[in-house]
């Protein structure tokens, strides 16, 4: 199902905090994150045992979510993060990280952990 994703500044999922005051198990938990509207939340048959992945043209990222009534239906919300920009992209020398067409689906699939991600990034998978 597509989805535009947007990429937001949240007080309780804020990457700085995390980094500076968490670990990496409290970065996973607050960060590898995205926000759902209840209706989509119901069109795409989510339950609390799965997660999300969510794959723009190049790239796919695997985080949990929460139903957030606030979000716009057919729209996607993640904190900006370590995982969020595995999905934002360069367009004409610009950072793009809102209205980026997602697929999402339900998986199974586990939550990226933070040292994969970093992994990931430097090209050692």
């Amino acid at each position: 199902m597509d989805f535009l994703l947007n990429t937001i500044r949240k007080i309780d999922n804020d990457q700085v905090k995390e980094y500076s005051f968490g670990n990496d198990q409290s970065l996973e938990e607050n960060l590898a994150i995205s926000f759902i509207s209840p209706k989509d939340f119901d069109k795409l048959n989510l339950v609390p045992s799965l997660h999300l992945k969510i794959s723009s043209k190049q790239r796919n990222i695997v985080v949990k979510f929460e139903k957030d009534d606030n979000i716009p239906e057919g729209t996607i919300t993640m904190p900006v993060s370590i995982w969020s920009n595995q999905l934002t992209q360069i367009l004409e020398d610009e950072l793009v990280y809102k209205n980026i067409v997602v697929s999402v689906e339900a998986t199974r699939e586990p939550i990226l952990k933070f040292e994969d991600v970093i992994q990931k990034i430097r090209g050692i998978e």
